[in-house]
This record gives structure tokens, C-alpha cells and sequence, in this order.
């Protein structure tokens, strides 16, 4: 059954008429139009007397009237007092048993010819009941793709899950997850945008696996670890305890393990992983999904490749994500994702805005940031009625490009919120409130655009929804080079942050201190057992110092070939080795000759 609602209530602010709005449209109800002063809904939930109940707590000046009839809900509005809820006679006898009601007998109610029996709603009866709340997630399910994948598994324990950006792989994967409540997922992503932080994604994994991705105390973290090492019965302890305090920079002071060859280290700590992996695997089946691949770090790739290896056996699989088929890991079953056909799409839309809809080639990521630009826009263009401020009867949105529906969405942002989302954008596609210079006064909004969309909480960070959404809000960032300027200077401050002082230099084209954290940034991945990325790093610096021959002294050039030279030699590669100690030697006699 049917029920209409009317609040009655003048001078609401912006903020505070979407409060009111959303709130009833989360408890099981749904806007049907507003005029000046007065917002109409329709509900199929008595309960939502309660909302009302709770809702007059905040809103003193609201009126309420509640009816099986439209007009006469407004009507009760009307002649409510403040902080008043009116309900009609055959709300009265389905309401109270659960609420305590006033009668207020025969009254005269403005457009109806007769008086009818009106009564108040006090309080509730026992204890208050909710409608159960709503969240509306505007996906379709992609069964037959599910069902096809689960079958690759079966003859595979590593897939590569391909498909363009926009098609809906993070969706997907989450489908998929939500399916797998027999498996331990560990879950994590590669960032597009920014430098490949040396060995992210696999810290990442491992704090997860270990259960201390969100303790703060470093000594309950190593507290957990060890419990955790027990428990599973590691063989040697102490060695993996040590491996893994040092993978994740959790030693208090260096360990005896810092100072073995880099493959020995390298090898101990994956074998120390992979044993925790596979020990879980023989309690419940692992899952670890690791997506845009593409963008991992050449350590991660490497330290990844051996999990595969050391886990064929296990009861593990691996499932990775990328918008190309052309990635670094060998032994990957491919799975194409495709895009979901239009006329699905098309369907997805009419169910939402109660309109048919042509669509032309598009994505499942392009009509999802239709839907939430037509939330927003439906949502403006009510609080416009409300405040009398549009003559438009009839609400209506075209199907814009995806460039300008993400720029329109901004636009319906007011400066503080959108100069924040601004600084998001520059910062990174993963942001963590504790290393970005944020006013504390600015945390809530974080929470703010995850409603909104713009972002998904990912354990204590934060993430944008897509790379899409943050490429096409990047491109509208104005001043861009002070603004990396300034998170540059900010990074460059703190320790262990010099891959994003790197990253951050680059972007303003300030070379030489780009060379100078590049080194740093190379330096970091040795430390950390990362020697390919620590190879990538001198090498970007290599490339800067060849294209910007007076971004450097020959010094630099000297260090950063002696430096690549030592690696190849801890690495056992002496061919390498003698390459660079011969760039070295030669330098050393121009030196000499000067």
C-alpha cells in the first residue's frame, strides 16, 4: 500500500533540504515533487512515522502530514503546528499499535468539502521501529560472466581479467567476490597516476593477510604478527617473523637479515610470505586480486611471479585486472570482459529516471556518472521548486559525453567542496588522509564524496571510483604545476616519502630535484628489497639527465652509473656491472683531464 508525506517547512538551506530528502529516500520513501515551502514523498512503509518522529528533533519548524491521499497529506501540513505530525483516520487505525496518537476529531482541511478525522503522532510505543534502510546500487549483474570465469578456474590458478577502461572490471570483481563467502579474499589495485610505489600492491596483500592493515601501534603490529606466525605453525619463526617486519619496515633497528645479499633477502622474505599464504590456504581457500595490473612496480611483478609459482600447488588463485592483455606476469589465463549490451543499459536508465531512453555505444562506468548527474541535477531542480525559484513542471536530462557529465557533476559543487576534490586529484588516485596536508575541518568531506561517489573507502584511504573519473577531473584542475609544486615541497620533508616527491617534481618540470628524489626513490627500493624498481628509478634519472644535460653536474652522472653498477654486481650480473664501472672509469678521466 501507498502513502503520501508532506513536510512543510520554510527557509531550508541547500545542505539541509538534501538532508531531508535523502534521509526519506533511505528509509524506504521517494520524492514526488516540492512547491514553495512544502516537499511531497510517497512511501509503501508506515514506519516511516518514526523518520518524522526522529526528524522533528532537528527541524523544530517542520509540519507533517501523512495520508493515504496526496492533497490531504498537504492539507495536514497545513494546519500542523510546528513540529507537529498529522496523520488522516485510516492511518490512525493502521498506526496504533505502534504509536501513541492524539485525536484531534472532525476538522475543516483546506480543498477537501467535508471534515475529516485528524489525529497527532506523539511518540512511538515500545521500542521505535525504522523502515529498514535503502541504498540504491544502479548495477547489473553479470551472472553468465561469473559463471564463466569460476569454470576457468577450475583448470587455472592465475587469470588475467582484460577490458577497456569503463567497462566495469571493478564491478565485476566485486560480483565475483561477493559469490566467494568460502574464500579469504585479500584484496588491492595499482594506481594509474603517479610513480609505482616500490612493492605497494604486495605490502598491501601481506598487511592484509596478516590482519594489522588498520593498527596503528607499531608494537601491537609486531605483537599481531608473531600471534599470527604461531598460529600457523611457520616453521621457523624467528626467520619469517624478522623477513616480514623488515618487508614492511617494522623493525625498530636493522636486523641481521638487512644485511645479506639482495636475492638471498629477496628470497627469504617471498618463501616467508608465500608460507603464510599457503599454510591459510589448507584452513579456507585464498583469493588475491590484485587489479590494474598494468601499473604495478617491476619489484611487485617480480615478488608476484614467484608467489604464482611457489602457490601452483596450493589451494590459491589469482586473479588480476588490466585495460591491456600486454603485462609483465607469465602463465596468465586470459578472460575478456565484455560490455554489457545496450539494451540492458537502456533498461538500467528507465528503471531509474522512469523514462525511455536511445542510447548510443557507451559504457556501464559512462551511464552509472549519468545516473548520479541526474540524482544531482532531479535533486537541484527540487530544492529550485522549493524555493520557488523554477516555473519547469517536468524534470528531464540528455544523455550528455562522459567529459561533460563528470564537468557538469563538478559544477554542481560549491568552491570549498570542489577545490578540495581538486587537491584529491592532484595528490593521487589513492589518498590517505594521514599524508595529505588536510584542515582537519576538510576530514568529513572525504566521507562526503563517497556518498557522492567521487570516491570508495579502501581500508583507512580512500580511493577515486575509477581512473576515469580522476583523469577527467585532473583535466579540469587549473594552476596545476603550483599545486604539485607544493605537495613536492611537502613530501620532500618527510621520510620515506621520496617516490612522491619524485613524482610530484616531474609534474612542475623541475629536474633537478626530480633527479635528486629519483636517486632517493632508488635508494627506498633497495632498502626495501626492490631492486628492479630501485633499476627503473636510476634509470628515469639517467633519461632526465640525457634530455636535460643542465639539470645535472657530472658528479650526478657519476653516481647514478656507479650506483646501477654496484646492484648488477650484488645482483651477480657482472656483464651490467662492467658497462657502468666503465661509464664511471671514463667520467673519472674527463674529470682528471679538467
Amino acid at each position: 500500500m501507498d502513502y503520501y508525506l508532506n513536510i512543510f517547512v520554510r527557509n531550508l538551506t541547500k545542505d539541509k533540504f538534501y538532508d531531508i530528502t535523502t534521509t526519506i529516500e533511505r528509509f524506504s520513501g521517494h520524492i514526488v515533487q516540492t512547491e514553495k515551502d512544502s516537499i511531497t514523498g510517497r512511501t509503501d512503509n508506515i514506519n516511516i512515522l518514526s523518520c518524522f518522529l526522529k526528524m522533528k528533533e532537528t527541524y523544530p519548524e517542520a509540519r507533517f502530514g501523512f495520508s493515504q491521499y496526496t492533497g490531504l497529506a498537504k492539507g495536514l501540513s497545513k494546519i500542523a503546528k510546528f513540529g507537529e505530525i498529522l496523520i488522516s483516520e485510516e492511518i490512525e487505525q493502521q498506526a496504533i499499535e505502534d504509536f501513541d496518537i492524539t485525536s484531534f476529531g472532525m476538522l475543516s482541511i483546506e480543498g477537501m468539502s467535508s471534515q475529516i478525522l485528524v489525529c497527532r503522532v506523539d511518540n512511538a510505543l515500545g521500542e521505535i521501529k525504522f523502515p529498514e534502510q535503502k541504498t540504491k546500487k544502479h548495477i547489473i549483474y553479470r551472472k553468465n560472466e561469473i559463471k564463466s570465469i569460476t569454470n576457468l578456474l577450475r583448470v587455472s590458478n592465475a587469470i588475467l581479467v582484460i577490458g577497456h577502461e569503463g567497462i566495469g572490471k571493478t564491478v565485476f570483481l566485486n560480483q565475483l567476490a561477493a559469490d566467494w563467502s568460502e574464500k579469504e579474499i585479500f584484496r588491492t589495485f595499482c594506481p594509474s597516476y603517479s610513480i609505482g610505489r616500490t612493492l605497494k600492491p604486495i605490502t598491501d596483500i601481506v598487511t592484509q593477510i596478516l590482519g594489522i592493515y588498520d593498527i596503528e601501534s607499531l608494537g601491537e603490529k609486531q605483537k599481531i604478527i608473531e600471534e599470527k606466525l604461531k598460529k600457523l605453525g611457520i616453521m621457523d619463526v624467528g626467520t619469517s617473523y624478522l623477513a616480514i617486519l623488515d618487508f614492511l619496515g617494522l623493525n625498530e633497528e636493522e636486523s641481521i637479515l638487512t644485511k645479506l645479499e639482495i636475492k638471498t633477502r629477496v628470497e627469504i622474505i617471498t618463501e616467508s610470505v608465500a608460507d603464510v599464504v599457503k599454510r591459510i590456504s589448507w584452513t579456507k581457500p585464498v583469493a588475491i586480486i590484485i587489479e590494474d595490473v598494468e601499473n604495478m612496480d617491476a619489484s611487485s611483478v617480480n615478488f608476484i611471479q614467484r608467489l604464482i609459482l611457489k602457490l601452483a600447488e596450493e589451494n590459491v588463485c589469482f586473479i588480476f585486472s588490466s585495460s591491456i592483455s600486454q603485462v609483465n606476469i607469465s602463465g596468465l589465463k586470459e578472460f575478456e570482459l565484455r560490455n554489457i549490451e545496450k539494451k540492458r543499459l537502456e533498461s538500467l536508465i528507465e528503471d531509474v529516471i522512469d523514462e525511455k531512453m536511445s542510447l548510443p555505444p557507451t559504457t556501464s562506468f559512462h551511464v552509472s556518472q549519468y545516473l548520479k548527474l541526474y540524482k544531482d541535477e532531479n535533486m537541484l531542480y527540487l530544492f529550485n521548486r522549493y524555493r520557488g525559484e523554477t516555473t519547469i513542471s517536468n524534470f528531464s536530462l540528455p544523455f550528455h559525453d562522459i567529459k561533460m557529465t563528470i564537468k557538469r557533476r563538478l559544477e554542481l559543487l560549491d568552491e570549498e567542496k570542489k577545490e578540495f576534490l581538486f587537491t584529491l586529484a592532484v595528490a593521487g588516485v589513492e589518498i590517505s588522509p594521514d599524508e595529505l596536508p588536510v584542515d582537519d575541518k576538510n576530514l568529513y568531506l572525504f566521507d562526503y564524496f563517497v556518498k557522492k561517489a567521487f570516491l570508495t573507502k579502501y581500508f583507512k584511504n580512500y580511493i577515486f571510483t575509477s581512473p576515469l573519473i580522476h583523469n577527467e577531473i585532473y583535466s579540469l584542475i587549473p594552476d596545476k604545476k603550483n599545486r604539485h609544486l607544493r605537495l613536492a615541497d611537502y613530501y620532500r620533508r618527510i621520510q620515506g616519502f621520496e617516490e612522491q616527491a619524485a613524482f610530484h617534481y616531474l609534474q612542475t618540470e623541475n629536474y633537478k630535484k626530480a633527479i635528486e628524489f629519483l636517486m632517493k626513490s632508488a635508494n627506498l627500493a633497495v632498502k626495501k628489497g626492490g631492486y628492479e624498481s630501485s633499476i627503473n628509478y636510476y634509470n628515469q634519472a639517467l633519461e632526465l639527465c640525457q634530455r636535460q644535460k643542465d639539470a645535472v653536474g657530472l658528479e650526478t652522472l657519476v653516481a647514478l652509473n656507479e650506483n646501477l653498477a654496484d646492484i648488477y654486481q650484488s645482483l651477480g650480473d657482472e656483464d651490467k656491472a662492467l658497462k657502468y664501472y666503465k661509464v664511471v672509469l671514463d667520467s673519472y678521466k674527463e674529470i682528471l683531464k679538467e
